[in-house]
């Protein structure tokens, strides 16, 4: 690696991160000033471009970079000593990559390098080569493991899609070409340029609304391909948007509205969409209510529990219906088991003191199913 690589490198492992998960929050660029001396004697945008490109191919695709980035962020972030939320983690990843790889097995050829730090904000985000920080405070947002498992697929859609690289190359080549085309070259104009594109781009998430719209599309199928409830996507930004005065500090303020995501409840209702897709029109909510509805008949509207809302609950309800109807298991006999309503070997939900009982809403469900 030659010296400009080896300068360039301390600004891209320094805080080159794709996604900030829900709320696109940017990571500190560790910049020297002695990278930004290197940077500005060089003196033609294409080699700057050439320079940037080489180091962010080798982080993404090489064993050694990744690890490289892998460790310099670690040190940079801190690691969490929560054993744990550490441990839950690695069982939630671990089950995640067997559900991602039965749709997509080239998880298996970079598979994900990833480490729990300790920062409160509720966020995660995947960088180059795979690489995932995950912030303690996803799991003081929500006790339930299938929102959080939510969060991690979300990212894990923009590494398989790699979104990250294709977001940096776009945004450098469109800075270095409109300098390249106006004549700022050489010298100190160069150098600023390219580390305004640098700096840029490590501190402004450059992931458009169509590839947040993917990644969220690729987390319900990860999500459901692992075994977990289908409705935790919908519930997650419904829980978002009860809890923002709650955890205002912690999810970053403006970040509420950001221009280049979908809205929190547009992300909602696209997972409600998905829900009722998955269930074949079978399942939906009925409109400007909590009640979830089995052929377009009330079947609950379940009360708050466990910390959860009415609002929140009854998208675990609509999950669990939904994977019923798409395994075939809607032909099955509803029943009360332990407390519990079944359809099939399909938990359907467990009614709380203020819920009808099982008995009575697995009754309900034979006659509307």
């Amino acid at each position: 690696m030659n010296h400009l690589t080896k300068k360039v490198s301390l600004l891209i492992m320094s805080g080159i991160l794709g996604s900030g998960f829900a709320f696109s929050m940017p990571l500190i660029s560790y910049a020297s000033a002695d990278a930004i001396g290197i940077l500005g004697t060089v003196v033609g945008g294409a080699l700057v471009y050439r320079e940037l490109d080489d180091y962010m191919n080798r982080i993404n695709n090489t064993e050694e970079g990744r690890q490289e980035y892998f460790n310099e962020l670690k040190q940079k972030e801190g690691v969490s000593e929560n054993y744990a939320r550490k441990a839950r983690l690695d069982a939630m990843m671990s089950r995640l990559t067997e559900g991602v790889a039965s749709s997509d097995p080239s998880i298996y050829e970079k598979p994900y390098l990833y480490f729990l730090n300790p920062k409160p904000e509720f966020n995660a985000a995947c960088g180059l080569g795979h690489v995932l920080t995950i912030n303690e405070g996803i799991f003081d947002l929500s006790g339930s493991e299938d929102e959080i498992a939510v969060v991690l697929a979300h990212e894990m859609g923009h590494g398989q899609k790699d979104h990250v690289v294709k977001g940096t190359k776009k945004k450098i080549k469109t800075i270095i070409g409109a300098s390249v085309a106006s004549g700022a070259l050489g010298g100190t104009a160069l150098s600023n340029m390219a580390m305004t594109a640098l700096v840029g781009q490590i501190n402004n998430v450059q992931i458009t609304k169509k590839q947040e719209w993917e990644a969220d599309n690729l987390a319900f199928d990860y999500c459901y391909q692992s075994g977990y409830n289908p409705g935790a996507g919908a519930a997650l930004w419904q829980r978002v948007l009860e809890k923002k005065g709650e955890f205002r500090n912690s999810l970053l303020g403006e970040i509420f509205s950001p221009s280049d995501h979908p809205t929190h409840e547009e992300r909602r209702d696209n997972y409600e969409k998905r829900l009722k897709k998955l269930s074949g029109g079978h399942v939906s909510v009925k409109k400007n209510t909590d009640t979830v509805q089995v052929n377009k008949k009330d079947f609950i509207t379940p009360a708050p529990a466990n910390g959860m809302s009415s609002a929140e609950r009854k998208y675990f309800v609509m999950g669990n219906l939904a994977a019923a109807y798409h395994q075939g298991k809607s032909n099955k006999k509803a029943y009360a088991l332990n407390g519990t309503v079944m359809l099939g070997d399909q938990n359907i939900l467990t009614p709380v003191r203020e819920d009808p009982s099982a008995e009575e809403l697995a009754d309900l469900l034979n006659k509307i199913k």
